[in-house]
């Protein structure tokens, strides 16, 4: 397939959404071996590198979910140049200090004290500098991320050497549909992985903590699922809590955390496979518990016009065969939503 070799080969800035915007996306990664190194500590850990990391580098989580060997970021990032308009040397410097907990950022700040004592203006000109490129950038925020939780893995559990696999997995979302989707999907993990009846109950994921009222977490998550900035969370989450768990569906399990419903478990692959044979389409609520590589390695995901835009703004990166950039999806009732790459079979799986 044309563009699955293009993807291979060309660099992640083939993937990035057009400048001028705020764009979206989806970011896995998994760690090297997918050995189940992540316990509750480490996740703790990694929950408080992530969101430091979020507040330094002016990217939003409005969805997430930590897993024993891999990550998903639903990730909102604003536009660099209009981000840092009217910005100085100082308002860098400032925006450093959120990390002055990390030994090589105090020795930063140390070298800035000095430098304003001595009139040298030029060198603060410099570190100001170094600090606008890891700014509002989703490559330098994951290469962070990803470096800060392998130094504080590697310390605690004395070891050394790489953490990560090489590269995360990146998808450009168009908001609405398509972010309201993948946040879901994003939650459901642990409903995957038969870690938990209901993701309310899983401590790790974004629905987890807005359920327990973390004011942050409850509006980013509530613009993934609405697009409106200053949606009620009650009304949010009586929407969203239907998409998990599929109105009016024969449930299954125990009751949930607030008695309201009961929970449904996920779906095993012979399932799966039946619905397939039968001919039909999973409603989205039974595919959003199945592992969907659309998510994973679509490329581009949202309405026809946003993938097509996409597409001839890369038209010369693509074979004089294709003429357009949507692709229908298949396996489900994914509605409007087209992909960037058509993945042939095995595009819903079970998790296993």
């Amino acid at each position: 397939m044309v563009i699955k070799c293009l993807i291979m080969r060309k660099t992640r800035a083939f993937l990035l959404g057009p400048s001028g915007q705020t764009n979206y996306y989806h970011v896995i990664s998994r760690v090297a071996g997918k050995y189940l190194l992540f316990g509750d500590d480490e996740k703790e850990t990694f929950r408080h590198i992530l969101m430091r990391q979020l507040k330094f580098s002016g990217l939003r989580a409005l969805a997430w979910c930590f897993m024993g060997n891999h990550f998903h970021l639903l990730l909102e990032v604003p536009d660099k140049t209009a981000s840092l308009e009217g910005w100085e040397d100082e308002n860098y410097i400032t925006r450093l200090q959120i990390l002055n907990q990390e030994w090589s950022t105090q020795l930063t700040l140390k070298d800035v004290q000095q430098y304003r004592e001595n009139g040298a203006d030029e060198s603060i000109h410099k570190i100001a500098l170094q600090v606008k490129e890891r700014l509002f950038d989703l490559s330098m925020f994951m290469k962070e991320l990803k470096m800060k939780m392998t130094l504080a893995y590697n310390k605690v559990h004395d070891r050394e050497g790489t953490l990560w696999q090489a590269r995360f997995k990146s998808v450009l979302l168009e908001s609405g549909n398509a972010l309201r989707a993948v946040a879901a999907y994003i939650d459901l993990n642990p409903i995957r992985a038969g870690l938990a009846q209901d993701p309310a109950s899983y401590r790790w994921c974004s629905y987890a903590a807005a359920v327990a009222g973390i004011k942050g977490t409850r509006q980013a998550l509530s613009f993934a699922v609405t697009g409106k900035k200053n949606a009620p969370w009650k009304q949010v989450a009586q929407e969203y809590r239907c998409l998990l768990f599929g109105l009016g569906e024969k449930r299954l399990g125990g009751q949930t955390a607030d008695g309201s419903s009961q929970a449904k478990a996920g779906f095993t692959q012979t399932q799966i496979d039946d619905v397939w044979q039968a001919g039909g389409k999973m409603p989205l609520e039974m595919a959003l518990r199945c592992r969907v590589r659309y998510f994973s390695d679509g490329a581009v995901l949202g309405g026809q016009n946003f993938v097509d835009e996409f597409f001839n703004n890369k038209r010369d990166q693509f074979g004089s065969r294709r003429k357009d950039g949507g692709r229908k999806m298949r396996g489900a009732q994914w509605g409007e939503l087209r992909v960037l790459r058509d993945l042939g079979d095995g595009i819903v799986r079970s998790e296993a």
